[in-house]
């Protein structure tokens, strides 16, 4: 009689090979019949966010020696200030910012919320707080690249090339009392360099209003009264118009400039970034009606007996340069959420004024051109 040779769970060896052999072919079939059903279509990829980028933040900047074009030092002491004395203050900026990048460009919206000092006074009224200014502006650029869905304006000079466009608005109640709108379109330029390196060219146009070319009851300072060295049927401001306050300002050209570099020669508990603004704006005439210049002459020798030479603008340079330190990146580990920067802001010609006339050599020294080392801190909302 046979013995058969079993397994320890009492399955005969031949037995084992069958139920092998079925259950690959089960396997088989399994594998085939799954092959020849369909798929299970993938979750859709969800959809990019609109914003590529999207920045918000809020910053404190502290400028120690500020200027205000015509304010002469004194001011919170005397109605004018005391001629022939220089002027500086300190200003105070919170700033609240917007910036991001989306599909086809950028848009950057920028608030400042200014305290001056009190050398720099409320319309002008020594003894009064200093003046108070609201300002913002935005920049936003459309790439030709984006809109072209190509890559033709990469090249070896530019990364990209940009429709630019900036439009600002601000008001301040110091003794001008001045409200001011300027726009510039142009055309901006992605220079192809390490970081990110800006330039753009445009068209400037400027509207101001403010009360140095206002009638009125003659006062201090530069507000135009009426004139008793004129006749007239209304005996009128000085210079024989019957003057608004309104100032048009011819349309000139505006170039801005923006650097950003991350100093990446530095260990990597150093994370500072380079920051540079510098933007220049041509000469953009008196901005006062030619009737009204037309009385009395806007160019020429220029002194107190002419009011409207120092109207006459020149170009006018801003530049301002920062370290900014990622603290929270030092601290916390946690990069791109708390700043801490220095910096050193030059401006000349402020406001386009120009620094040699009379008013700003003589009666105010020095007040044209602002000369200043600041400090400051951005938060970065995540």
């Amino acid at each position: 009689m046979k013995r058969r040779v079993c397994d320890g769970a009492g399955i005969s060896t031949s037995a084992k090979s069958a139920l092998l052999a079925a259950a690959v072919s089960v396997a088989a079939i399994g594998y085939a019949n799954a092959a020849d059903m369909p798929l299970k279509a993938p979750p859709p990829a969800p959809a990019p966010p609109f914003f590529i980028v999207n920045d918000n933040s809020v910053s404190f900047t502290y400028y120690p020696n500020a200027t205000d074009p015509g304010v002469s030092g004194g001011s919170n002491i005397v109605p004018g200030g005391i001629s022939g004395q220089g002027n500086t203050f300190a200003r105070y900026v919170g700033s609240l910012d917007h910036f991001d990048v989306w599909q086809y460009g950028t848009n950057l919206f920028h608030l400042d919320l200014e305290q001056y000092g009190s050398q720099d006074p409320i319309q002008g009224t020594p003894g009064a707080v200093g003046s108070r200014e609201v300002f913002g502006f935005y920049q936003g650029t459309l790439g030709f690249n984006e809109l072209t869905h190509t890559k033709a304006f990469s090249t070896w000079l530019t990364k990209d090339v940009s429709l630019f466009f900036d439009i600002t608005a601000g008001m301040q109640d110091n003794f001008l009392n001045e409200q001011l709108t300027k726009y510039s379109p142009g055309l901006q330029f992605s220079l192809n360099l390490p970081g990110v390196v800006n330039v753009s060219v445009a068209a400037y146009k400027e509207f101001t209003h403010n009360s140095f070319n206002t009638c009125g009851t003659p006062g201090f300072g530069v507000v135009n009264g009426p004139s008793a060295g004129l006749t007239g049927a209304a005996n009128t401001c000085i210079g024989g118009g019957a003057f608004n306050g309104d100032r048009d300002f011819e349309w000139t050209w505006k170039v801005f400039t923006f650097i950003s570099e991350p100093l990446t020669f530095l260990p990597p508990s150093m994370p500072i970034t380079w920051v540079n603004i510098l933007n220049i704006t041509g000469p953009k005439g008196t901005g006062i009606s030619p009737a009204n210049c037309a009385a009395i002459g806007c160019a020429g020798t220029t002194g107190p007996g002419d009011p409207f030479g120092i109207n006459e603008t020149k170009t006018e340079v801003f530049e301002d340069a920062r370290l900014s330190l990622d603290a929270s990146k030092v601290f916390w580990g946690k990069p791109g959420i708390w700043d801490l920067y220095g910096g050193y802001r030059y401006w000349y010609n402020k406001f386009g004024t120009n620094h040699s006339d009379w008013l700003f050599s003589t009666v105010a020294p020095g007040t044209s051109i602002e000369s200043t080392a600041y400090v400051g801190t951005t938060y970065h909302f995540k």
